[in-house]
């Protein structure tokens, strides 16, 4: 029979401050190992080849502290992945089996968030600890997309909740910027386990710079000029597949083509 395990979920979006909050719970090494452990990508296992029992135990494996605590981070994409793979909702699939605890982490500063992500997405560099490929370059359309996306991804946990009628803790990535012992706490108490808030330790740094504030001002000036609804969501919707979230955000035609009434 298997044993219940006890975890948290992260319904988030990407640039949200979910890897620093991750890699201070990740120290303690009692509060699983934060990370987007559903992305076949990361887990390296193609979802083709596997039940989807086995994908899980394997994510399970790898978001699990030797307590036997996991820290999963979820984006909406990775919900429509294992979805496509397994014809399941991930977070159902868990709740049945774990005892879960559901976080949310959004940021108020969504037009900062999109300007990280577009950045992000030209340079390769997701986190502080990555290098970059090449130097990113203002693009006002991508940072639409990215701006609509994310506020897409927040409605889509929204309204998950509602709909499941699921208990999530809400926070903001601006009010834990300055104490982030909040987050830590909510999780070490489901853990059950105690902490000293001066170990923490977090080996990502802030990536928001200069060039992220010139970008802000410019795209402040463009919004009240320039168009950008075929930036929105398209009309006729493409196909839901993680290549065509990233040939939407860098501005490539998604399949089916193209953005046109129905």
């Amino acid at each position: 029979m298997e044993s219940i395990m006890r975890g948290v979920l992260i319904l988030t979006e990407g640039r949200s401050g979910s890897n620093w909050l991750g890699s201070l719970t990740n120290s303690t090494g009692m509060m699983g190992k934060s990370s987007e452990w559903v992305d076949e990508y990361l887990l390296g296992i193609n979802p083709r080849k596997v039940s989807c029992s086995e994908y899980v135990d394997k994510v399970l494996d790898m978001s699990s502290t030797d307590n036997e605590f996991f820290s999963i981070k979820l984006f909406p994409r990775h919900m429509i992945q294992f979805q496509n793979y397994f014809g399941l909702d991930f977070i159902k699939y868990i709740r049945e089996r774990h005892d879960v605890l559901l976080l949310s982490l959004t940021r108020d500063d969504q037009l900062g968030q999109a300007i990280s992500f577009s950045k992000a997405i030209q340079t390769g560099a997701w986190s502080s600890k990555f290098d970059q490929k090449r130097t990113p370059i203002y693009n006002f359309d991508q940072i639409c997309r990215c701006f609509f996306m994310i506020g897409r991804s927040y409605d889509f946990w929204v309204s998950y909740a509602k709909i499941t009628q699921s208990k999530v803790i809400n926070f903001t990535y601006e009010e834990l910027l300055e104490n982030p012992s909040k987050w830590v706490d909510e999780i070490a108490k489901f853990a059950g386990v105690d902490y000293i808030i001066d170990n923490l330790k977090s080996d990502v740094q802030v990536q928001r710079n200069n060039q992220s504030e010139i970008w802000r001002k410019q795209f402040a000036n463009d919004a009240c000029t320039n168009e950008f609804i075929s930036n929105t969501t398209p009309s006729v919707l493409p196909r839901r597949s993680i290549s065509n979230i990233f040939r939407f955000l860098c501005g490539v035609h998604t399949k089916p083509k193209p953005y046109v009434a129905s």
